[in-house]
C-alpha cells in the first residue's frame, strides 16, 4: 500500500517525529490504520462478503463515467447536467468509500446528496440561461431549488421537448420511493425503522443488512436518474453515441451487465444503440 508523504516524511511522521504510541498520531487516533488498513476491517470484510456487488458498483462507476461524459460534452461544464458532474461524480464515489468503511448511514446521507443534485440538474436545465438567472442565483446560494419531489415532478411533466410522455404522476413514482428512504437516513428517523443500529458497537463493522440497504437504495438512485435522463436528455445522448461508436459499444456491453437491476439503464442504452446505428448525419 502506498504511503502519503508529507516533506518526505510519512503524513504521521511528519506531523509529529515520537514514537505514534507517545503521540497525537492522526491515524491512530482517527482510526484510519483500522479503517482501511487492516485484513478485519468493514471494509476488507465487505470486499470478501459482496464480491459480486463489488463487480456491479464497477460497473456503476463506468456507466456513470459514460453517460455523464457524453452529457458533458454535448451541452458544456456551465450546463447544470454537465456542470454538477464534477460534484455527483465525487459524492457517487464517497458513497461507496463510506459504505465499505461501515459508515452506512452516512453513506446513504452521500447518497441523498447525490441523488439530490441530479434531480436538480434536470430540474434546473430548463432554467439554464433565462433572464432571471435561477441556476446561476441557486449555485451562488441566492435561491433555493424545489424542496419537495411533487413540485420537481409537476414542473418536470409540463416541460416541452419530453421524449418520453410521461405525466407528474409518473415521474413522482420514480423518484419518492426512493428519496424517502434517503431522507429518513439524513433526518435519523430511519435508525430504528431501518435497522440499521443491530450490530453496531462502537468501531465501524461491515453489517450485511445495512450494506445490502445501501447497495439497492444506489440501484435505485441510478435507475430514477436514467429514467430522468430518457425523458430529457436522450436525444443529447444519441447525439454523441452516434459519433462515437467506440463509446457506444462500451456502454452497450455495461448496460448488458446492469440492466437487470437498472431497468432504465437497460431501455435508455437500447434507444441510444438504435439511434447509434443510423449513419451520421454531416
Amino acid at each position: 500500500m502506498a504511503t502519503r508523504r508529507c516533506g518526505g516524511l510519512p503524513v504521521s511522521q511528519g506531523l509529529a517525529h515520537r514514537d505514534p504510541l507517545d503521540s497525537r498520531d492522526p491515524f491512530q487516533v482517527f482510526d484510519w490504520y483500522w479503517a482501511d488498513g487492516s485484513s478485519e476491517s468493514a471494509r476488507s470484510d465487505a470486499l470478501r462478503s459482496q464480491p459480486a456487488e463489488t463487480e456491479c458498483l464497477m460497473e456503476m462507476i463506468s456507466a456513470d463515467s459514460l453517460l455523464h461524459f457524453a452529457l458533458w460534452a454535448v451541452l458544456g461544464d456551465s450546463h447544470p447536467v454537465g456542470g454538477l458532474w464534477s460534484e455527483t461524480q465525487t459524492d457517487l464515489q464517497a458513497t461507496i468509500y463510506l459504505a465499505y468503511g461501515g459508515f452506512f448511514r452516512q453513506a446513504l446521507t452521500v447518497l441523498r446528496t447525490w441523488f439530490e443534485l441530479v434531480v436538480h440538474a434536470v430540474y434546473f436545465s430548463d432554467h439554464y440561461g433565462q433572464p432571471t438567472g435561477r441556476y446561476e442565483k441557486w449555485r451562488i446560494g441566492d435561491r433555493n431549488a424545489p424542496a419537495k419531489m411533487e413540485a420537481i415532478a409537476v414542473s418536470l411533466s409540463g416541460r416541452r421537448g419530453k421524449q418520453l410522455n410521461v405525466d407528474a404522476d409518473a415521474i413522482l413514482g420514480e423518484l419518492q420511493p426512493i428519496y424517502s428512504v434517503l431522507c429518513d437516513q439524513a433526518h435519523g428517523s430511519g435508525l430504528d425503522k431501518y435497522k440499521l443500529q443491530d450490530g453496531r458497537d462502537n468501531v465501524t463493522r461491515y453489517l450485511e443488512k445495512s450494506f445490502n440497504l445501501w447497495f439497492e437504495s444506489l440501484l435505485k438512485c441510478l435507475n430514477a436518474g436514467c429514467f430522468l435522463y430518457r425523458a430529457f436528455f436522450r436525444g443529447e445522448l444519441a447525439e454523441y453515441f452516434s459519433r462515437y461508436k467506440s463509446e457506444a459499444a462500451r456502454l452497450g456491453a455495461v448496460a448488458d451487465k446492469l440492466s437487470p437491476k437498472v431497468p432504465h439503464l437497460g431501455k435508455l442504452v437500447e434507444e441510444l444503440l438504435q439511434e447509434a446505428s443510423k449513419p451520421v448525419r454531416p
